[in-house]
């Protein structure tokens, strides 16, 4: 089941839906599609009407004239009017910093936060690296892009990156790559402290894996301790896929923060 509403810039933004009761709605990271959290979904929807965003441009959603992520605060503030209170979101990696800057802008009833990479220590990725990236994008194409900038922008080691090569969803994050690939830039041009976050009053749980790289454990910890009702629920062993490769257990803290919503 999917469903749309139209955001500030006149974009359409879809939706699908699995599950029923209080509607949580999830936001996809940079080259997640509308299928991103199958695996929580399945457990999130006994209990919630799970809405997954496809977010703009790549390929569910339509895009935009200009990209921003201010747009995409917008898109998630247009779905969350569209399908009702509670208002309640969930978002992992770049769907984290759109889940954050909605927050800011619009109400939030509880918020739910999976590795949000904020350049707190500096760039997530090395200004020349994202020049390659642009240079392969013009010369070779959306593939030969991808591929660099898993390597240095998420840190993926090129064994990592070849088994995900060889798997069925490869072609579908080559598709959505470019519009990945356009969030880096606006990344790197965040704040670079997390000071305008203590304005979020919305009850936070923020969860990350042990095993992630260092920036995004770093801004967990940071939001933690600059949001006024934030905790952190740290998963052993696991990184930056523990939202999908811990679905059990963050289901079930998601669930128990969650409560009657």
């Amino acid at each position: 089941m999917h469903d749309q509403a139209r955001s500030g810039d006149g974009a359409t933004i879809r939706w699908t839906t699995q599950g029923s009761g209080p509607p949580l709605v999830l936001v996809p990271g940079g080259l997640g599609g509308e299928n991103a959290f199958a695996p929580l979904v399945d457990l999130l929807s006994v209990r919630l009407r799970c809405v997954t965003m496809g977010r703009r441009g790549k390929g569910f959603s339509d895009d935009g004239p200009s990209y921003s992520f201010e747009r995409e605060y917008e898109d998630v503030a247009a779905v969350l009017d569209a399908v009702g209170p509670p208002r309640l979101v969930f978002g992992q990696s770049s769907g984290a910093i759109c889940a954050l800057g909605a927050a800011l802008s619009s109400r939030v009833d509880k918020l739910v936060l999976v590795e949000p990479p904020l350049p707190l220590a500096g760039p997530v990725i090395d200004p020349d690296q994202l020049t390659a990236v642009q240079g392969a994008l013009e010369q070779e194409g959306a593939e030969a892009a991808l591929v660099i900038a898993m390597r240095y922008a998420i840190q993926m080691e090129p064994t990592a990156i070849e088994r995900r090569r060889a798997g069925p969803g490869w072609q579908g994050e080559v598709s959505r790559g470019p519009a990945w690939l356009r969030e880096l830039p606006e990344i790197n041009r965040l704040p670079a402290d997390v000071e305008r976050y203590r304005a979020i009053t919305a009850p936070t749980l923020l969860v990350y894996g042990t095993a992630t790289q260092d920036h995004h454990r770093r801004a967990v910890e940071a939001l933690g301790d600059a949001m006024p009702h934030a905790r952190v629920a740290a998963f052993a062993g696991y990184g930056h896929d523990v939202a999908n490769a811990a679905a059990v257990e963050v289901a079930a803290a998601v669930l128990e923060f969650l409560g009657d919503a």
